[in-house]
């Protein structure tokens, strides 16, 4: 009898910690689209269930972690996130709920540059520099941060099959989104 008890406990226990949220991961599961390396003709013909997409056929090549201040090709970033890459793309067209704090964060810094693999990059808006700082606390292992003016939010974080959509910055999902996901992907890589 006590053995039935301790197992209904349990169970009630389990329950309630899946259903606070506890037992969540972050962000939105999207349905796998596949691993293919295509052309990079041939990708532009083919139809994503996301923007931007987090599977699907992709580019033979890859980003590498970085924060960068240029649109990157998203081929190649569907690419980096087989690899088990987390990438915060960013639209700084779009109005974000905490823009006071944004813009106060990045005028505490002397500069709007934020270090990369190959040097320093400015980036184009206090939503870039937020979430460089972000991704230099992350140490920059398997990160990308860069401008997406596609996306319909102010920032979406990626990573395969996954998406965090962001109308206001909070970095406490968007850390719990890197520990969950980050080397991750499908493809086990070194680098």
């Amino acid at each position: 009898m006590l053995k039935w008890i301790v197992i209904i406990l349990v169970l009630i226990g389990g329950m309630i910690w899946l259903v606070s949220g506890q037992g969540s991961l972050p962000g939105e599961m999207v349905v796998d689209q596949g691993r293919e390396h295509w052309e990079h003709a041939k990708l532009d013909e083919f139809k994503y269930n996301s923007n931007p997409p987090v599977s699907g056929p992709h580019d033979v090549d890859w980003i590498r972690p970085g924060i960068y201040g240029e649109v990157q090709d998203k081929y190649k970033l569907l690419h980096s996130l087989e690899h088990g890459y987390i990438v915060a793309h960013y639209n700084c067209g779009l109005q974000i709920s905490n823009f006071q704090f944004l813009i106060f964060n990045a005028s505490a810094h002397e500069d709007n540059g934020v270090a990369t693999d190959s040097g320093t990059v400015k980036t184009n808006c206090a939503l870039g520099q937020t979430l460089g700082d972000f991704a230099k606390k992350m140490t920059l292992f398997k990160i990308i941060v860069a401008p997406n003016p596609t996306i319909d939010k102010p920032i979406i974080m990626t990573a395969w099959g996954r998406m965090l959509k962001m109308d206001a910055w909070d970095e406490k999902q968007a850390e719990k989104f890197v520990k969950a996901f980050r080397n991750k992907g499908p493809e086990a890589t070194m680098e």
